[in-house]
């Protein structure tokens, strides 16, 4: 990959590529046996059941999807397909959980979809299906005579093409594609028709790769164009002066992933060829830098104190965790994961996600089989140490289309949804050790009740799970969940 820069880039080209990782921090973790435990009953509250009775299964089961918090209310949405959707709004309790508008269906295929629910200050802002302007956007102030349309974007019937909806300098800003030549635009709005006006047209050919906002207000994304531009990072900070490409990365077109936002800044993998390149960026020409280079197809885990930390599959069946400094080079090992299946058919391991909470770091690793869906998913927690390196759970989802929801509680643990004894997949709650981690509640006795989306607000974790008729609804647990025998570090 080669780096080019309109802004000096001082010390790129020398990092190093490739070679042998050093074996500074090895150990292999123990493989302990874990033994689930209960919280204390009552931690998970149904805040209301918001399908109606007998309502008919389409091909995939209505939920409420899209939890977004706006300045303190909590919003979600609901498809019933082919009926109709809800855009609902709650504050917490069953009372305060009501439907804020009825978006009734049209025609015997006028499927509503809506989505892409976004907060910017006190207003939401979703997209939705409409019979007469088709799918475009529109903004909720919480009420069902303010919801409406913002504008017809591509007059008619015909519908817009949104994406990556965020909230940049207090105002939405959202990409879309113009019908004629397909080009990438990036746009604002204000809520009203006058003030959704476009920024910028990017590149005709070009594809979005990934787009984070960082805690400066600045969007960062990247753009892909092997024609005219090759991989290169952008910036925007809504206006159309301060929108533009500030570096560029490859000439090619390498996979762009694990693009994770850290606040101040964001870091990212290139893969290509065999290697894959860990990148920095806090939205500068000078502040975006190539951290280090290995030679496997390896994945971005995230970012602990001074770290980044990333994983690959060794040639035995088994998966590394390694770690980069931030401040440039210093690769090293930490430990190799265990894999008890280790040299059976398919058993490969794989990372499914991976999430920081407090000071610890978890992993949830798959170990393949050979059909689709893995054989065990195991929940890895680590401190960024051998010796801190624990297996929490071997319950995770070992389903071949949903994975387990990992989820950072914000009060130092956590949250994630796992089976153990006799119970199905239910929200855990775990502090990195094991004796700091156990089952919530068990919300479905007679199965799993696939715990999903979780949000906080406030002292609360919003989240949506199948407890039983007429299926998934809304629950909520309080953040500072803990199990009776947590550590006295995360109380």
């Amino acid at each position: 990959m080669r780096v080019k820069a309109w802004c000096a880039l001082f010390g790129v080209g020398l990092v190093g590529c490739g070679g042998v990782e050093p074996e500074l921090l090895e150990g292999a973790p123990e493989d302990t046996t874990v033994h689930a435990q209960a919280c204390a009953p009552g931690k998970a509250f149904k805040v209301k059941d918001v399908l109606p009775p007998g309502t008919d299964l389409p091909p995939w089961k209505p939920s409420p999807f899209g939890l977004t918090n706006v300045q303190g209310t909590l919003y979600f949405a609901v498809d019933l397909f082919p009926n109709h959707s809800l855009l609902w709004k709650s504050d917490g309790t069953t009372a305060g959980t009501v439907p804020v508008k009825d978006f009734p269906a049209y025609g015997t295929s006028g499927y509503r979809d809506l989505g892409e629910l976004t907060a910017v200050g006190h207003r939401l802002f979703f997209s939705i299906n409409d019979p007469t302007v088709g799918r475009e956007l529109w903004v909720s102030d919480g009420t069902g005579a303010g919801t409406r349309l913002v504008a017809d974007l591509t007059p008619g019937a015909a519908s817009t093409s949104l994406s990556e909806l965020a909230s940049v300098g207090g105002t939405l800003s959202f990409f879309r594609r113009e019908p004629a030549t397909n080009g990438l635009l990036l746009w604002k709005s204000d809520g009203t028709a006058a003030g959704t006006v476009q920024v910028l047209d990017l590149e005709t050919q070009a594809s979005l790769a990934s787009s984070v906002v960082l805690s400066s207000g600045l969007r960062v994304f990247i753009l892909q164009d092997a024609v005219s531009g090759g991989t290169r990072v952008w910036r925007s900070d809504g206006t159309a002066a301060g929108t533009y490409a500030f570096i560029s990365l490859d000439a090619g077109e390498p996979q762009v992933r694990d693009v994770r936002s850290q606040g101040a800044f964001a870091v990212f993998a290139l893969v290509e060829g065999g290697n894959t390149e860990i990148w920095k960026t806090d939205g500068t020409a000078t502040g975006t830098v190539r951290l280090e280079t290995f030679g496997h197809d390896a994945r971005l885990l995230g970012v602990l104190g001074s770290h980044v930390y990333v994983s690959y599959p060794t040639t035995d069946d088994r998966l590394k965790v390694a770690r980069v400094s931030l401040a440039g080079g210093g690769k090293a090992t930490v430990t190799t994961l265990a894999n008890p299946f280790a040299g059976q058919e398919g058993a490969q391991p794989y990372l499914q996600d991976a999430k920081t909470a407090g000071n610890k770091l978890y992993l949830s690793v798959a170990i393949g089989s050979p059909g689709p869906a893995p054989r065990r998913v195991d929940l890895w927690g680590t401190d960024g140490t051998a010796a801190g390196t624990v297996r929490l759970s071997e319950g995770l989802s070992t389903s071949d289309e949903r994975w387990s929801t990992l989820f950072d509680s914000g009060s130092g643990t956590l949250i994630f949804g796992s089976a153990g004894d006799s119970a199905g997949e239910e929200p855990w709650v775990t502090n990195g050790t094991p004796a700091g981690t156990g089952r919530i509640a068990d919300l479905q006795p007679m199965g799993s009740s696939n715990p999903t989306s979780f949000l906080r607000i406030g002292t609360r974790i919003f989240f949506v799970a199948n407890g039983g008729p007429p299926g998934n609804a809304l629950w909520s647990l309080p953040a500072n969940v803990t199990c009776p025998a947590l550590s006295a570090e995360a109380r």
